[in-house]
């Protein structure tokens, strides 16, 4: 079975912001217990997977994935 792709846009840990104090204030944070409030590692790239360990789909990449009949697991 195929499985899904690990974007990072997709994952469950993702939070997006805005922090007026970068200079790009779009700022995308990583709400995993171990990496809590850092930069979410990326890449925010077309097609183009993450090497995030803590990577997890959040439900709409699962949604997807069903709709598609693809595997969701790491």
């Amino acid at each position: 079975m195929a499985q899904l792709p690990r974007l990072a846009v997709d994952c469950v840990w993702l939070r997006r912001t805005i922090d007026s104090s970068r200079l790009d204030p779009y700022a995308m944070l990583c709400s995993h217990i171990v990496r809590d409030g850092q930069d979410c590692v990326g890449p925010f790239l077309e097609d183009v997977e993450t090497e995030c360990g803590l990577w997890d789909p959040n439900e709409h990449a699962r949604a997807r994935a069903e709709r598609q009949g693809l595997h969701t697991s790491r």
